[in-house]
């Protein structure tokens, strides 16, 4: 996972919450969006992927993750998103 003190970490989360905007979809962000920092990006990286608007792989690029804790982070939203419903991103 990407450190806290990662040097880009402040422009992937711009850059992520540029991309959800641009799609036009930024008013079903949570209110109160943390960020930018790691728990922030991995829920722009969360709603995003949910959006269909980034990939996978561009989620394992974005948080640094191997390829197993990428599989294992995108289990665990299904699983909730199972569990709760939509919107609980």
């Amino acid at each position: 996972m990407i450190a806290p003190d990662h040097p880009e970490l402040a422009e992937r989360y711009r850059m992520m919450y540029e991309r959800v905007k641009n799609q036009g979809v930024e008013q079903w962000l949570k209110e109160n969006l943390e960020g930018p920092n790691v728990d922030g990006l991995v829920y722009l990286c969360k709603f995003a992927f949910f959006t269909g608007i980034i990939t996978k792989a561009e989620i394992g690029r974005l948080l640094e993750l191997s390829t197993a804790e990428r599989r294992n982070l995108v289990k665990s939203w299904y699983d909730d998103h199972r569990e709760k419903g939509c919107g609980t991103c």
